[in-house]
């Protein structure tokens, strides 16, 4: 399924960003694409307008149309800007900018991605993740991938009144490490690497998420500790891995879901407490933890994600899930809120 990244929204407001005469703060809501917020040129755009809406980590073509963005290496990103949130790149619609009955490009919603021409920003993956394949990422596992809560305003409104728990988003690399049928497999986000050790003879190539399954002796640890197939994900994260915001001075891991691969869904948050004290492998930092998930909580998202890892650096920003897992069709009640203020290797925000 291809990743949809670009939308035809309709501004719901626009409101004053104090001290800037050029700018202003516009509302766009893109239908299935969520509820977003973008800088805009003051007059550029009236109530009822539709647009462009390119959602964060959108690639953009390298025309003129977009030349602004080459500072920030054509990727839009969410930041704040003169204080005020700018979550996503709000364009004129070149087809139809009448009110709601446009025709053209003009639909509510509407994917137009592949119209637009551009892709997905990827992180990318430190050579000490990388590893040597030896097979695709396991089908019977899913990958870690936490949706932008601006694009998921059922998950807040189902999650609402119920006991949730948040944690410190980190920003590193994510790794799979399972025990299935006897079989101890380590993957990288894309895909199963062979232990160094075991390469046929050739020269072994030194690989971070394997040094770190010896380190805490988990394949013998996951044999005894878990009862039943099961794959374990967390963040690698420390010195070379995308620059290493939370200062540490060696790789280590931070625990974050834990995957039944036999019930085919995720255990809950105190289950994953349990196994990480078992395994003795650090969990992500807890920040709340069985709390009411109420709307003055939703109200407040972009100021909860703010907030600093232990160096004092901003943090990436932070994931919120019910106390007991839920699924919301074939989609697990899960997802992120951005710190506005973290800057990641891209530099200045």
């Amino acid at each position: 399924m291809a990743t949809e990244l670009v939308y035809i929204g309709k501004i719901l407001d626009l409101v004053p960003v104090p001290d800037a005469e050029k700018i202003e703060l516009a509302t766009v809501v893109c239908g299935k694409g969520g509820k977003w917020r973008g800088i805009v040129k003051k007059g550029q755009y009236q109530t009822g307008d539709l647009a462009r809406t390119y959602l964060p980590d959108s690639l953009l073509p390298h025309d003129d149309e977009f030349a602004f963005m080459e500072k920030y290496k054509w990727r839009v990103r969410q930041m704040r800007f003169r204080g005020v949130p700018s979550e996503c790149l709000i364009m004129p619609d070149p087809v139809s900018n009448e009110k709601e009955d446009g025709n053209g490009l003009g639909i509510i919603g509407r994917d137009i991605t592949d119209w637009a021409k551009v892709t997905k920003y990827f992180k990318p993956i430190p050579a000490s993740l990388e590893g040597i394949a030896i097979g695709n990422f396991p089908s019977f596992i899913p990958k870690t991938d936490e949706p932008n809560y601006q694009t998921v305003p059922y998950m807040l409104e189902a999650l609402k009144g119920q006991r949730f728990y948040s944690t410190e988003k980190v920003d590193g690399g994510s790794a799979t490490i399972y025990w299935k049928d006897e079989h101890f497999g380590i993957c990288s986000r894309n895909q199963e690497i062979a232990e160094p050790n075991m390469l046929n003879g050739r020269r072994p190539v030194n690989n971070a998420i394997w040094d770190i399954a010896r380190r805490y002796n988990l394949k013998e640890k996951m044999s005894v500790y878990t009862d039943c197939n099961t794959a374990i994900q967390f963040e690698v994260i420390g010195p070379g891995i995308q620059k290493n915001p939370s200062g540490l001075r060696q790789i280590e891991p931070r625990l974050f879901s834990v995957w039944d691969i036999d019930a085919q869904e995720y255990w809950s948050g105190a289950r994953v407490r349990h196994l990480s004290e078992n395994l003795k492998i650090p969990m992500v930092n807890i920040l709340l933890w069985d709390e009411e998930f109420t709307q003055d909580y939703i109200d407040l998202l972009p100021l909860q994600a703010e907030g600093e890892y232990e160096n004092g650096h901003q943090r990436e920003g932070i994931v919120v899930r019910p106390m007991i897992e839920q699924y919301i069709g074939r989609e697990r009640l899960s997802f992120k809120i951005v710190n506005l203020l973290y800057k990641d290797n891209l530099g200045k925000s």
